[in-house]
């Protein structure tokens, strides 16, 4: 998956601006799944344009730049459906706690079950705020469209992700603690 897809995959929902595209990377669901600042969606936002798989519209603003509202093209609508018709394969999991972990032994106990019990308060915090999110789509989910579904069930595996790590988090710093109090 690229960055690209999952903008386009935003825009074909509804039209956005930049601002409001980023946001959804900082703020929304974007953050479930892909990392991306500002800068990277606004590059990417002037490729898609360059590509002919977005256009926007200028919106005069008193005082200040243009807000420029992007729409998802046809050919850029075809470029997502082009990329959702191919298989997905799993990533591999890039972490940096996992690589903590192969040389945790170099320091301090401390500083690995400090860093472990973070990251649990991380994934707690983001867990509750997904919920939050999904909370609307939760109560009516035998009445939602099927583009709602969609986003409920994509909502649902990010909690169950954020909930795994802290219960992963749980057993670290447990066992750790069996070890370290031996």
């Amino acid at each position: 998956m690229a960055l690209k897809h999952t903008i386009l995959a935003f825009l074909s929902r509804q039209p956005l601006s930049g601002y409001e595209v980023a946001k959804e990377f900082t703020e929304g669901f974007g953050g479930c799944f892909w990392k991306a600042s500002q800068q990277q969606v606004y590059a990417e936002l002037a490729k898609l344009e360059r590509q002919g798989c977005v256009v926007y519209e200028a919106i005069p603003q008193a005082g200040r730049l243009d807000k420029k509202i992007y729409s998802i093209t046809p050919s850029g609508h075809q470029s997502l459906i082009d990329w959702l018709t191919q298989p997905t394969e799993p990533t591999a999991i890039r972490e940096d706690l996992g690589v903590m972990g192969l040389a945790g032994h170099l320091v301090p106990n401390q500083v690995v079950y400090g860093e472990i019990e973070r990251r649990q308060n991380l994934h707690r915090d983001m867990a509750q705020h997904l919920k939050t999110m999904d909370s609307h789509f939760a109560k009516h989910v035998d009445a939602l469209e099927l583009k709602d579904l969609y986003m409920h069930l994509i909502i649902r595996r990010a909690i169950r992700y954020q909930e795994d790590w802290v219960a992963w988090c749980d057993e670290a710093l447990e066992a750790i603690e069996r070890v370290v109090n031996r």
